[in-house]
C-alpha cells in the first residue's frame, strides 16, 4: 500500500516536471521568431529542424504531464497506458531533437556562411530585406559588421555612399548623437556580428541539447515508476454469480 501511494507521488511530481519540460520546449518558438528576420544569414533551413522538433516536443510533453496527473491518484488502467504511449512519443521526438543539435552543433559556422554576402548586398533601403536583416542584427546583438566595424569599409554600400560612415544601426544605443561618422568610433559596436551570432545559435543548440538529456532522464524514471505501479497492481475480486 505504501508502496504504490510513494510510486503515484513519483508520478506527479515526474508530469510536474515533464510540464515544465514542455514549457521550456516550447521556448523553441523564439528560435524560429529569430529565424524569421535572421533566415537570410544561413545557408541551410535545416539549422531550424532542432527548434522546430523542440516546439513539437514541449506539445506532447505538456499533453504527458496532464495525463500523467490525472492518473496518478487512480489505479492502473487505460489512462497509465496511454500515459506510457505518450512517454514513447515524447522519448523519439525529444531524442531526434537532440541528435539534430549535436549534429548542428559542429555545423554552426557553414551555416553562416553567407553572413558576409549580406552584408555585401547592403543598400540602405529599409524596404530591402538584406538591409532590414542586417540592421535588426546589428541592433539587437549591438554589434557592427562581419568581424568588426571596419567590414563596412569593403561593401558597396560604403563606396558607393562615398560617405565615411558605417550604417546607424552600428551606433551604440547610449550614445544618441552618434551619425555612424568613422571618425568617433568609441560611438560605435566593436566586436562583429559573426562571432556574436554564431555564440546565441551556441547557446540554443546546447540549451536543446541539455534540456533534451534531463527529459529522456525523466522519461526513463517515468517507465519505471508506471512499471512499478503495475506491478504492485492489487489482485482483482471475482465473484460467482449466482445461477438461477
Amino acid at each position: 500500500m505504501l508502496a504504490r501511494r510513494g510510486f503515484r507521488i513519483f508520478i506527479r511530481i515526474a508530469s510536474l516536471l515533464l510540464m515544465l519540460a514542455g514549457i521550456t520546449g516550447l521556448g523553441g518558438s523564439f528560435f524560429l521568431h529569430m529565424y524569421k528576420f535572421y533566415g537570410v544569414f544561413f545557408s541551410s533551413l535545416y539549422i531550424i529542424l532542432p527548434a522546430k522538433l523542440a516546439v513539437a516536443g514541449g506539445v506532447v510533453l505538456l499533453i504527458s504531464g496532464c495525463t500523467g496527473c490525472l492518473v496518478s491518484n487512480k489505479k492502473p488502467s487505460c489512462g497509465h497506458g496511454l500515459f506510457v504511449y505518450l512517454l514513447i512519443i515524447v522519448w523519439c521526438i525529444v531524442g531526434t531533437t537532440a541528435a539534430l543539435a549535436y549534429t548542428h552543433k559542429g555545423k554552426i559556422d557553414a551555416d553562416l556562411a553567407p553572413l558576409k554576402d549580406v552584408f555585401q548586398n547592403y543598400s540602405g533601403n529599409i524596404q530591402d530585406p538584406d538591409t532590414k536583416a542586417v540592421d535588426a542584427l546589428q541592433r539587437e546583438l549591438r554589434c557592427c559588421g562581419v568581424k568588426n566595424y571596419t567590414d563596412w569599409l569593403e561593401t558597396r554600400w560604403f563606396n558607393q555612399s562615398r560617405k565615411f560612415e558605417v550604417p546607424l544601426s552600428c551606433c551604440k544605443r547610449n550614445f544618441h548623437s552618434c551619425n555612424g561618422t568613422l571618425d568617433s568610433p568609441q560611438m560605435l559596436y566593436n566586436e562583429g556580428c559573426q562571432h556574436k551570432l554564431k555564440e546565441k545559435l551556441l547557446l540554443s543548440v546546447n540549451v536543446i541539447i541539455i534540456i533534451s538529456v534531463v527529459v529522456l532522464s525523466l522519461l526513463v524514471i517515468s517507465w519505471i515508476i508506471v512499471a512499478q505501479l503495475m506491478r504492485h497492481q492489487p489482485p482483482q475480486e471475482y465473484q460467482i454469480l449466482d445461477q438461477e
